[in-house]
């Protein structure tokens, strides 16, 4: 985005430990991103990511984006600073206030307490179905994604294997092993039954 370039500063205030985690060196720099690995809890290149791309997804988190010029040059200008108040409501509350400065000294301020998918602001199906559709839609088709959701919507009076022979047939592209999710399920209900093999599962 052109305007982009009329940023002369961003800044972000969070709790202290979401600044250590996210927004210092305390557990590896944040200046040079290059990896998802050292994107996806990137506060200022998340940031950047979403001054530039109006979104933060899969495709915000694939190298080439990471590593662009564009992306590079915004997170250069991007602080991270503890604040007190968010600190003293931590882990019950996740806050952040951006400040943006432009060249020209206009100043925009946004506070956010809580966020979607929160304790204090769960998302709601509709919702959650929507955001499953934005992710999947490249590893499933619309008549498979409608499958999970309605399966995954039945679950208490589904089979466990009805959802595993589902996810069996996402493409091959998609990170994730059928196994991984199984030992997951399996901690839904103790009386859930999972058959020792299945053609899906390596």
């Amino acid at each position: 985005m052109a305007w982009c370039r009329q940023i002369s500063s961003a800044s972000t205030a969070t709790s202290s430990r979401g600044r250590s985690i996210s927004g210092v060196g305390r557990y590896g720099s944040k200046d040079h991103p290059q990896a998802k690995e050292q994107a996806d809890y990137n506060l200022k290149y998340l940031i950047a990511a979403a001054l530039l791309d109006d979104q933060v997804g899969p495709a915000q988190l694939q190298p080439a984006r990471i590593q662009a010029p564009d992306a590079q040059a915004l997170l250069a200008r991007v602080q991270v600073r503890p604040d007190e108040r968010f600190t003293a409501r931590y882990p019950k509350e996740l806050n952040a206030r951006i400040t943006i400065s432009t060249k020209d000294q206009r100043v925009f301020v946004k506070e956010q307490l809580g966020y979607e998918g929160g304790l204090t602001n769960p998302m709601s199906w509709d919702r959650t179905v929507e955001k499953f559709h934005w992710l999947s839609e490249p590893f499933a088709n619309k008549d498979l994604r409608s499958r999970l959701i309605e399966t995954v919507q039945q679950l208490d009076s589904r089979r466990i294997a009805d959802l595993t022979e589902l996810l069996a047939q996402v493409r091959p592209t998609a990170v994730f092993r059928i196994s991984d999710l199984m030992d997951l399920l399996a901690q839904v209900r103790p009386t859930a039954v999972f058959p020792a093999t299945h053609p899906g599962i390596q």
